[in-house]
């Protein structure tokens, strides 16, 4: 008779609903099942995120927009006194 062998689960469950996990979150790595994320583009492709990181970042590239916008600008207002003095 061999060793005993540590308990392992059969499936991976979602920490979010508990239903077989589909894949990991693309953000904090938390396993999922596919109807507690939500499918948003990278920079290339589309990534699965958690719906708790979903929550924490912009719903829309719109929303996120003025803040680049105005870090732009900032960005040109300094560069043109650096080079004015």
């Amino acid at each position: 008779m061999a060793g005993l062998d540590p308990f392992q689960p059969d499936q991976d469950y979602c920490v979010y609903c508990h239903a077989p996990a589909a894949g990991m979150c693309a953000r904090c790595g938390a396993l999922c099942c596919g109807d507690c994320v939500e499918l948003v583009m990278g920079w290339t492709t589309q990534r699965a995120i958690c719906s708790s990181c979903a929550d924490a970042e912009p719903a829309t590239p719109r929303q996120a927009a003025p803040w680049l916008l105005a870090l732009i600008v900032a960005a040109g207002v300094g560069l043109v006194l650096a080079l004015a003095y």
